[in-house]
């Protein structure tokens, strides 16, 4: 099962400084591997830890190996800009000599603005299409709506108890972005999907921070489909608020495996 309260994601916020980075827990998982979704969460908490006065602009990582989850993980930091106006780090996930994830992370500091243009975010669904669902990655009331015609699927996510901490809700944005497209293409597949280690893995994640949460009630997360063959997939998605307000943008890329072959 994964956390459903704030109290019970706690844990994944408590980053312990050590020579070069910070130690953080991980929480145990039915399949054994660390969730890269927890990652992302904690990438952007350390990034702006090692930044004092900066917020993550862009987190682009690369996952490389599922770990063993319930266990603790390393995270060194190597700064490889520090100005005024930005911040860059790389963070290197690690679990003794196992590799586990990179993060490239881009920090700014807010300025004027010169221009303020935002495009316009999936047009607002009716309260009627959502429908509250019990399961999923976010730690508070989610609901879900039916996948629209492009084979797009929403995720709206109560932001109760979760709001006081801009650094704590870019993180919580990024987790949410994490399994969307994946999902999405799941339920595109005939017959049903029989989940197997390895099967329907995130390769690669980027997200981009435009706007604050502000204290919006709701979170809305879309993800549109935009690719699956050889093999692979990928997708983009926006997070939004409940009217439409652009908060973040991502893409995911991942494996999509059917089952497994029999020997010849």
């Amino acid at each position: 099962m994964f956390p459903r309260t704030p109290a019970e994601l706690a844990p994944l916020l408590d980053l312990r400084p050590r020579e070069r980075g910070f130690t953080v827990d991980t929480l145990p998982t039915d399949h054994g591997a660390i969730l890269g979704a927890h990652e992302l969460l904690q990438q952007v908490l350390a990034a702006e830890r090692a930044a004092p006065g900066k917020r993550v602009l862009s987190l682009h990582t690369v996952f490389s190996s599922g770990g063993r989850s319930g266990e603790p993980v390393d995270i060194a930091v190597e700064t490889t800009q520090s100005g005024r106006s930005f911040a860059g780090v790389t963070l290197t996930l690690t679990q003794g000599p196992l590799l586990i994830s990179r993060a490239v992370v881009l920090l700014t500091a807010d300025e004027p603005d010169t221009l303020h243009h935002r495009a316009p975010g999936p047009r607002p669904a009716p309260p009627d299409d959502w429908t509250e669902i019990d399961w999923g990655l976010w730690p508070g009331r989610t609901w879900q709506r039916a996948p629209g015609e492009s084979g797009e699927v929403a995720q709206r996510l109560a932001t109760e108890g979760l709001a006081g901490d801009p650094g704590v809700e870019r993180g919580l944005i990024a987790m949410s972005t994490e399994a969307l497209v994946m999902s999405a293409l799941i339920t595109r597949l005939e017959g049903g999907f029989a989940f197997r280690q390895g099967s329907s893995n995130v390769l690669a994640q980027s997200v981009t921070f435009l706007e604050p949460v502000d204290g919006a009630e709701a979170l809305v997360v879309t993800a549109v489909p935009t690719y699956a063959g050889r093999g692979r997939a990928h997708g983009t998605g926006t997070v939004t608020d409940d009217d439409g307000r652009l908060l973040a943008t991502f893409q995911t890329t991942g494996v999509l495996r059917g089952p497994s072959r029999p020997p010849a």
